[in-house]
């Protein structure tokens, strides 16, 4: 039936189920085997052949071990089988190496392709079945080697048979030959048309006498498909330019960053860790102790503020009771002064008529310096306990400058008592908590731990400046956490910073050469969160986001 088979081989899975089904069918009829290697012509394959043939060269030498290959395996089964190697278009290659010579039956693979693949690369099968005029096998049968064997050995043909098959053949030859010429002189003649990836299995071509079928062949129905799609190639490019510019009224960058108030938690006295009352990553509020130091000292230095400010206040009385009491003592020098000047004036009118002696005078003129000179002296002791006093000698004690500092260090003290007790300024969460532990000395300002706020956070954005043209502070936006897939927050553009990044950069950009290069900077864009419902998880500081800016300027006000 079957004298002249022509097998496909690439190597693949797909050839080598083409070479041991053929392999089986010359078996089982004794037939000659033809193999047919394609190298496809593709734009690389003429690009290497205009810059050397390096490409080609390769691919020439990868395909001729395939065929070697292919050879090598007929070759152990025990076919003298002829080979040939081509570049070209694979279909179109087979059909005119069949044609030439003279095969009765091709065997080719089936490697199935969607359907955009076939769209794209064309109907192979469609055009094997237009052009070979002979039957066609589309092996689909992958056998294991057990099977493979066992069917190779029933395929045995004895030698009688083989004689008759020779005598078959010949007679085959003869009719091919007729039915060639047969062709030559009929004016026209109809084939059978089938599809490669269609139908499997052996389809024969020969001359039928019937017309041909009303429905389109899958060949001509592709290519009207094809009309189809290429016909709405417009459509698809207008709707896509109306998207376009319908679209760009969103900003969006994933140069984003969750952040938060985080404070370091210390206290500005020195002292030893007695307990800490929180653990990491605790929740706290508002005024909720966080960890003690001990307070032993500041208890013996608030004692003495007190004693000192109690002393103070008694001093004070005392310097009131003396200013009275100098009061009363110049009002007895004042006294003490009119008599002596009496005695003074009654003596030095008795000295002028000799009434007195000279040493009385004397004693009398005495008496009145003395009494001037004590009341002198009590006045300026008198200023001196009034100015102690800051003047007001008959003032409050709470007024004065020496119980006022005495109260501020009485204060300065219990201050310092009370910030050995270290609270959460705000509700947070608390972490590195086990840098601390009961026992440790932390100086003044020391960072125990951080709190980290969790109701107040903020996004920082860094956008490209050529992205910022439409974006204003109170805008709308939407943002999406990496860690939180499908979790959506809203937010809104608090503000925007005055200068790029690096401008507050250690050592911002100089460049006064020639060799400038212009790069896009990043300007800082504060978007404040919407933290409100609970029901979304928590933002943690640091987490990667993604902002989305609504902006309300799409596209097409800058195409208008």
């Amino acid at each position: 039936m079957y004298q002249r088979i022509l097998l496909a081989y690439d190597g693949s899975i797909e050839g080598r189920t083409a070479l041991r089904e053929g392999a089986l069918l010359a078996r089982r009829y004794g037939a000659q085997v033809f193999v047919l290697s394609v190298i496809r012509e593709a734009a690389g394959t003429k690009l290497g052949e205009g810059v050397g043939g390096g490409g080609i060269a390769q691919q020439r030498g990868d395909y001729e071990r395939v065929l070697q290959e292919g050879m090598a395996r007929l070759a152990a089964l025990g076919f003298e089988a002829s080979g040939k190697l081509v570049i070209g278009e694979p279909a179109r290659e087979i059909a005119a190496y069949a044609e030439q010579v003279n095969a009765d039956l091709v065997v080719v693979g089936h490697r199935r392709q969607s359907a955009i693949g076939r769209w794209w690369s064309g109907p192979s099968g469609a055009y094997l079945s237009d052009h070979v005029r002979c039957s066609l096998l589309v092996c689909q049968n992958i056998l294991s080697d057990e099977q493979f064997a066992s069917l190779l050995a029933q395929s045995a043909v004895p030698a009688a048979t083989l004689a008759s098959l020779e005598a078959a053949r010949a007679e085959s030859e003869r009719l091919t030959h007729e039915r060639a010429a047969k062709r030559e002189d009929s004016p026209a003649h109809t084939e059978t048309e089938g599809g490669l990836g269609e139908r499997p299995g052996p389809v024969v071509h020969a001359p039928s006498p019937t017309p041909a079928p009303e429905h389109l062949p899958p060949s001509a129905a592709r290519r009207r498909l094809r009309v189809v799609l290429f016909l709405l190639l417009p459509l698809v490019l207008i709707i896509a330019l109306i998207v376009y510019a319908l679209g760009g009224a969103t900003v969006s960058t994933d140069d984003a960053y969750v952040e938060a108030n985080t404070v370091g938690v210390s206290t500005d006295v020195s002292g030893i860790v007695a307990q800490v009352y929180v653990r990491e990553n605790q929740a706290v509020t508002r005024g909720q102790i966080l960890y003690t130091l001990r307070d032993l000292q500041y208890r013996y230095a608030l004692d003495r503020a007190n004693a000192q400010l109690t002393a103070t206040r008694d001093s004070l009385l005392a310097l009131q009771a003396s200013y009275r009491q100098m009061q009363a003592k110049i009002a007895q020098a004042q006294y003490d002064l009119g008599y002596s000047r009496v005695q003074f004036n009654r003596a030095r009118n008795l000295a002028k008529v000799q009434i007195v002696s000279k040493t009385g005078y004397d004693t009398a003129h005495r008496n009145l310096a003395s009494a001037q000179q004590a009341l002198a002296s009590l006045d300026e002791q008198l200023a001196g306990i009034a100015a102690s006093l800051n003047g007001h000698p008959t003032g409050p004690v709470e007024q004065y400058p020496q119980y006022l500092g005495a109260v501020a260090a009485r204060n300065e003290a219990a201050r310092e008592l009370a910030h050995t007790v270290v609270r959460a300024p705000f509700d947070g969460i608390v972490t590195s908590v086990p840098s601390i532990q009961p026992g440790r000395y932390l100086a003044a300002s020391i960072t125990a731990f951080y709190l980290v706020d969790t109701d107040h956070v903020w996004v920082h954005a860094d956008p490209k400046e050529t992205e910022l043209t439409y974006v204003r502070p109170g805008q709308s936006a939407t943002i999406t956490v990496d860690t939180y897939p499908g979790e959506t927050w809203h937010g809104t553009v608090a503000s925007i910073s005055p200068a790029a990044a690096q401008q507050f950069s250690l050592l911002p950009a100089q460049n006064t050469s020639g060799n400038w290069v212009k790069v896009v900077q990043r300007i800082p864009v504060r978007v404040a969160v919407d933290a409100n419902d609970r029901n979304l998880p928590p933002l943690r500081a640091g987490m990667s986001v993604e902002v989305s800016i609504h902006t309300g300027h799409s596209r097409g006000w800058n195409i208008l």
